[in-house]
């Protein structure tokens, strides 16, 4: 794809500031260029796909209006950082706690009932349960660079290089973020006695 000297290996800070200055197909690159990784992003941070394509649109939109503003080293970073602070938006939106009495739109069985049987014990599922609430919410009051690391590492099994690289922040951040992480989880269970 070539316009006006502008390819897909140009970089991305070169494609924004064309785009500022009128290049429409430079936002096209930049777009396509960083459709995938943004939108799986989101998509496994929401709870539907409807709504990581509306965070989608909505990262964009902002990315256009700020353009001008832009004047950071790097693009990636920057994008990441929008894209965080517009999930961190969504999230504060959707605080919203769901009650397991409560019943899908295809479903009018609890959602309670729904959850898979284990061969454990009723008592002991019923611990692992609690335990398990426990622990989401002292994860839910870290503060969300904190908690991003954490899922990042636990859920995602990424390494502490490849956390640093997709948000765009020294190696040492990362590693801090996840130390002071769990020194707080630790701290928060231990007065709840888990």
């Amino acid at each position: 794809m070539e316009n006006n000297g502008t390819s897909e290996e140009t970089p991305d800070a070169e494609l924004l500031f064309r785009y500022v200055k009128g290049d429409v197909a430079s936002m096209d690159i930049l777009v396509q260029r960083y459709r995938k990784p943004v939108f799986l992003w989101l998509s496994e941070r929401t709870s539907c796909r409807s709504d990581a394509e509306d965070l989608f649109q909505e990262v964009w939109v902002r990315i256009i209006r700020s353009a001008g503003r832009f004047n950071d080293v790097s693009f990636r970073a920057w994008m990441w950082t929008i894209t965080r602070n517009i999930l961190i938006d969504f999230r504060r939106k959707q605080r919203a706690e769901v009650s397991l009495d409560e019943t899908s739109d295809e479903d009018e069985t609890p959602l309670v009932e729904q959850l898979p049987s284990s061969e454990a014990e009723p008592y002991r599922r019923v611990e692992l349960a609690d335990m398990s609430r426990r622990v989401m919410e002292a994860v839910s009051l870290l503060p969300e660079v904190q908690r991003e690391v954490f899922f990042l590492r636990t859920r995602d099994n990424m390494s502490f290089n490849d956390i640093a690289d997709k948000l765009g922040i020294p190696l040492n951040t990362a590693l801090g973020r996840m130390h002071d992480a769990m020194t707080k989880l630790k701290r928060e269970l231990a007065t709840e006695g888990v």
